[in-house]
């Protein structure tokens, strides 16, 4: 199987997204529209980064002690069909977490895309460590709020359906079902100059 064959991780956050990007993406090979806002937002993902790599706690939070971090792992798995870049990966109390840094608002609780990303994530780094990874640790920047999650079984199961959902849009060439049609989501989404089209 070669790179180009295996899903990148990015597209199991779009998929829970909307799974109409798979499609946009995978199936006409048409690219999201870059706006203003994504060229800040990907600029201040990769400040973060580098100060990230220069602390000795997580996120500048002193409880949190690191005893080693990979930054900027490049994974691979032909058995799960992945490929991808993981923020990075903390050794913390003796267990490994995987750490991801998103630049937006939360709200109460984690968003369900950048969930199953960082266990799409996790997966993949437990393959390429031989190790198991135990946590999730989502930090959403600049609110500061901090999620520190236990990985289950049943998420990875989720994974691996995510990745036959993914795999059925691009065999069958069929445009799926959008999450939200009458929500501001739509209006807002990167994607919505040519989903309102079809």
């Amino acid at each position: 199987m070669s790179k180009e064959d295996l899903i990148p991780v990015t597209w199991i956050k779009l998929y829970h997204y909307c799974p109409r990007i798979i499609y946009f993406l995978g199936v006409l090979g048409v690219r999201e529209r870059v706006t203003e806002s994504m060229l800040e937002g990907f600029r201040g993902h990769v400040a973060e980064k580098e100060r990230e790599k220069r602390r000795l706690t997580l996120g500048g939070d002193r409880r949190t002690r690191v005893k080693r971090k990979w930054s900027g792992l490049y994974v691979t798995s032909e058995r799960l069909g992945l490929r991808g870049i993981v923020d990075m990966v903390a050794e913390i109390d003796g267990e490994l977490a995987v750490v991801e840094i998103k630049r937006s608002d939360p709200g109460l609780k984690p968003k369900r895309d950048h969930l199953y990303q960082a266990v799409a994530y996790a997966m993949l780094a437990e393959e390429r460590l031989r190790r198991p990874v135990k946590r999730l640790i989502l930090r959403y920047l600049p609110s500061g709020k901090f999620y520190n999650i236990p990985i289950t079984e049943d998420m990875k199961k989720h994974i691996k359906w995510t990745i036959r959902q993914i795999k059925g849009i691009l065999r069958e060439e069929k445009i799926p079902r959008p999450h939200y049609r009458s929500s501001g989501k739509c209006q807002a989404c990167g994607w919505f100059w040519i989903c309102r089209k079809v």
